[in-house]
């Protein structure tokens, strides 16, 4: 192998924003359609309980949003997540250029490097049915990654690709190599290289 790289998933491999927009056309049905303006306030007062995204919990996500609208279903909301019947949702999610280039990487060591509520990362990434390209032993889903704890059980000689500048900067600063995916716009970090398509990363390694 030539080497060791560890993606993110959020964002990364991942588009968010589409499996969102997904979950929150079930979770509108669910709720029995309430005006569109009082549930994106909703989901808005929800993340602002949290210091940090990647401490969305899916259990408290789904209470929140069923005392808010005061029906019974935080059940209903909680399988909306994590049922077989709408697991499809985070494999239809999958960036096609993710596919393109894990194809493309098959003589380099893949791994993950995530974070975010445990059972809801494993089953994120259980559910995109990605495994056959990764090697079991270098799957790191952790609550916090920006961690000198995290940070010291991932190879040193690893390659990381994330789509957080906060995070490319704390790998930098501990000797890691971080490409920054930035899908957003088209800045350019003179910290850390910087691409905007998965298609780039093969040229740069």
């Amino acid at each position: 192998k030539k080497g060791t790289i560890l993606f993110d998933i959020d964002r990364t491999i991942l588009d968010t924003e589409k499996m969102i927009k997904m979950f929150d056309e079930l979770l509108l049905d669910i709720l029995n359609n309430p005006n569109d303006v009082d549930f994106k306030n909703a989901e808005a007062d929800y993340f602002k309980t949290l210091t940090n995204e990647r401490y969305f919990n899916v259990p408290d996500y789904s209470q929140f949003m069923s005392m808010r609208f005061k029906k019974d279903v935080a059940k209903s909301i909680v399988n909306m997540f994590y049922s077989s019947e709408h697991k499809h949702i985070y494999k239809d999610c999958i960036f096609k250029e993710s596919i393109e280039i894990l194809n493309i990487l098959k003589e380099w060591n893949l791994g993950i490097y995530s974070e975010g509520t445990l059972d809801f990362q494993n089953n994120k990434f259980e559910s995109m049915n990605l495994n056959k390209y990764f090697n079991k032993d270098l799957i790191f889903i952790v609550d916090a990654k920006d961690t000198k704890e995290v940070i010291s059980k991932i190879p040193k000689e690893s390659i990381v690709v994330d789509d957080k500048e906060r995070i490319c900067q704390f790998l930098t600063d501990n000797g890691i190599r971080a490409i920054w995916i930035n899908r957003k716009d088209d800045r350019k970090s003179d910290k850390f290289e910087t691409i905007y398509s998965f298609l780039e990363l093969h040229a740069i390694l």
